[in-house]
Formats: C-alpha cells, sequence, structure tokens
C-alpha cells in the first residue's frame, strides 16, 4: 500500500479553502461510529471474560462475541463508507485534507487504523473457533486468534483516537465553538479509555489483585499507563484529560461488574466445582484515577522540558498507585467486608474448589520481599520514566494530526 500525503506548505487556493473548509465542517458520522464501536468492543470483551468464568466456552456466537464483532462492523463499515465518500464524492477537498491511498482513495488517517483493526477482528472469529474445535479450550488469554484480536481492537480503538484528533486540532481551544469541543473530547476520553481498559485486559496475568503485592504489578501497571495516559492528556487538551480517562476506565469495568452478576448464569462446561447461579464480575478496577489526578496537576504546573516532566510523572504514578494498592489489596484478598456487590472480592471460577486454602489469602509466592519490593519500585519508575517520554512524544504528534 502506498500513501501520499500533499504538502502541507502548498499556497494555492485549490488546498486552503478545502482545509478552512473542513475546519468548520461537522463531525462526520463516521466519528460517533467508531467511538461507539470502541466502547462496545471492550464491554464485550469483559462480558466475555464473565461468560467464561460462569458458564465456559458453549458457543461461537454467543452474545459477548456477537456484541464484539457488530463493534468491528461498526467501525469498518463506517469509516469505509468515509473513505468512498470522500473519494467520490468530495474529491477535491478531500485532497487536503484526507490521506491518498493506492493512488484511488482518499481516506483519513485513523479511518486507515479503524478499517485495518475490522479486518483482524474479524478474521480472528473463525480463527478463533477452528482453535477451540482442534485445541480446546484456552489455557493462556494471548491465544494466537485472542492475539490477533488484541490487535485488531488496540488499532481500532487507537484509529478512534486519531481519527478525533483531527478535528480536535481544527479546532481553537478558546474558539466560540465550545460545545462542539466538548463533544469531540467526550468521544476522545470513550475511546482513549477503551484502549486503557483493553490494554489492562491483556495484562490481568500481572495486575489482579494477588499481584499487587508484588514487584511486577508495580514494573507493569507502570509501562502500560504511562505509554497512554500522558498521550491521552495532551491529546485532549483538558486541564483533567488524564483523570477524566482513568474515571471513565473504573466506571466501565465497576459497573459492568455491579451489573453483570444481576443476570442468571450457570455453568454448562466440566468440571463444575463451584456451582453458580449469576455471571460472576471481575476484580475491583485499580485506582489509577488517584495518581493520574496528580499527573494532570505536574502537565499543568510544571514548564520544566519533557525529560524532566516525564520523571515527576512517573515517580508521581508509581508512588501514589503503590501507596493506594498496597493497601488496598489486602482489603480485598482478605477481608469479609469486600466480599459483596461494589468490592466483587468473593467472585469464583466454576472449575476452582471452593474449599480452596488459599481463597481469600495471599499464597507465600504472591508477597515480594521488602528489598525486592523496593527495588521493583525503582525498576518501576525508571522504565515509567522513559514509557512517559515516549508518550509525551507521541501526545505532541497527536497534537499535530491533521489528515
Amino acid at each position: 500500500m502506498s500513501l501520499t500525503i500533499p504538502s502541507p506548505l502548498s499556497s494555492s487556493p485549490a488546498v486552503t479553502q478545502p482545509r478552512a473548509l473542513s475546519r468548520r465542517s461537522s463531525i462526520p458520522l463516521s466519528i460517533y461510529a467508531v467511538s461507539l464501536a470502541s466502547l462496545l468492543t471492550i464491554v464485550g470483551i469483559l462480558w466475555d471474560i464473565s461468560w467464561h468464568r460462569t458458564i465456559g466456552r458453549d458457543k461461537f456466537l454467543s452474545p459477548p462475541h456477537i456484541l464484539i464483532y457488530l463493534g468491528a462492523i461498526f467501525a469498518g463499515l463506517f469509516s469505509g463508507i468515509q473513505v468512498l465518500y470522500n473519494s467520490f464524492f468530495r474529491k477535491e477537498a478531500a485532497k487536503a485534507t484526507d490521506i491518498r491511498v493506492w493512488g484511488i482513495f482518499y481516506s483519513p488517517l485513523g479511518s486507515l487504523f479503524c478499517i485495518w483493526g475490522a479486518i483482524a477482528m474479524l478474521t480472528s472469529a473463525p480463527f478463533d473457533d477452528w482453535w477451540h474445535n482442534a485445541y480446546g479450550l484456552d489455557v493462556t488469554i494471548l491465544s494466537p486468534p485472542h492475539t490477533l484480536l488484541a490487535m485488531g481492537m488496540i488499532c481500532l480503538q487507537l484509529g478512534a483516537c486519531v481519527s478525533i484528533c483531527k478535528f480536535l486540532n481544527a479546532d481553537q481551544p478558546d474558539g466560540p465553538d465550545t460545545k462542539r469541543r466538548a463533544l469531540l473530547q467526550t468521544l476522545f476520553v470513550i475511546s482513549a479509555l477503551s484502549l486503557l481498559t483493553m490494554l489492562y485486559t491483556l495484562l490481568t496475568d500481572y495486575l489482579h489483585v494477588r499481584a499487587m503485592r508484588s514487584a511486577t504489578f508495580y514494573v507493569v501497571a507502570a509501562m502500560a499507563s504511562l505509554l497512554l495516559l500522558p498521550a491521552f492528556g495532551r491529546a485532549l487538551r483538558m486541564k483533567w484529560g488524564m483523570t477524566a480517562v482513568t474515571g471513565g476506565y473504573f466506571l466501565l469495568v465497576g459497573g459492568c461488574n455491579w451489573i453483570l452478576p444481576l443476570f442468571p448464569a450457570e455453568p454448562k462446561l466440566g468440571p463444575i466445582l463451584t456451582h453458580l447461579t449469576h455471571f460472576q464480575p471481575a476484580n475491583f478496577p485499580a485506582l489509577v484515577i488517584i495518581p493520574a489526578m496528580a499527573m494532570d496537576l505536574i502537565l499543568q504546573r510544571n514548564k520544566a522540558n519533557d525529560w524532566l516532566k516525564a520523571f515527576w510523572l512517573s515517580l508521581a504514578f508509581v508512588g501514589l498507585l503503590f501507596a493506594v494498592q498496597y493497601p488496598l489489596s489486602g482489603f480485598l484478598q482478605e477481608s469479609p467486608h469486600a466480599r459483596n456487590w461494589f468490592f466483587t472480592a468473593d467472585t469464583y471460577y466454576f472449575g476452582l474448589s471452593p474449599n480452596a486454602p488459599f481463597r481469600y489469602k495471599f499464597r507465600p509466592g504472591d508477597l515480594s520481599p521488602l528489598p525486592a519490593l523496593l527495588q521493583g519500585l525503582s525498576v518501576a519508575v525508571v522504565l515509567g520514566w522513559i514509557f512517559a517520554r515516549i508518550s509525551l512524544r507521541w501526545g505532541r504528534w497527536m497534537q499535530t494530526i491533521q489528515r
């Protein structure tokens, strides 16, 4: 595939006039569609995990799978229609505002990401069905078909963020159309929190409650969070951008945890060691909103260069996450007061014995000794510093997207 980007330095009226018109145009329907698709896919994934924990794998077109693939169809279909419309009905204007593909089509950059992501997700569907029929149940989250699905979802959600940035960057921060800008920022937050939740879900093996007293948890959380959050904060161009994204993550995961157990469900795949009667929720979401608030304050008040900003972002994130999650993990894992609908600490898998000795206790291997924990926190700060610097640079790029 060859992509041709017209030179932004051209001063011809044929180029500048369509760009000026595009800046004042309404938000395309495809922007709403890809934001909705981002949300549908991650809700489908959270529902699918609960389905597997409660029921098992009973059929290919289960309701969670349908929701995931609907998200892919929405994103691919509306992005494809936008590309065709740009290429054949507004070609002259699209030459100044979109990327040229194969010498025929004109597409926004974000739409390309969404189309590629949708194709990968829909391709993974028959691949996953064949994989289960050939090899049985997965023993790991990232089986080959699941990896393809995850890559497609990340590409789709990233494409939604990029698509929205094109319009966010065209508006002036202090411009008169504040309602349009607020709507674009809301759509970006929806897409960004979906991407953040997706990344956390992929890293569940390292970010679950039992891991919160180990060094690995803070290293992985720092790399994953600081790769995305500073970029989102810059791209949103709002004071509390990272707080909004992490708050949305908390409400999304918490909402699924609180709603799913309201519906009856029973295991259908043996061995059944624990009889369940309702959908099992996921673990209580991590309180990353607290370090995110501190990071927003750092970006607001710190006027240093990006390397120094990245260091303070990493130090604030790791320090506050440790201060919050370490004691919270003890409450969630061991306290009877956490075994309720809100904290969901009594969630369980039907294939495990209800009398497991460490069901409500930390196993010895879950706990890092103090020297190892301090060393891990230091590693988390250093790696988080690097990832935060990359993220700030990525966020700067997102602020320049015009196509």
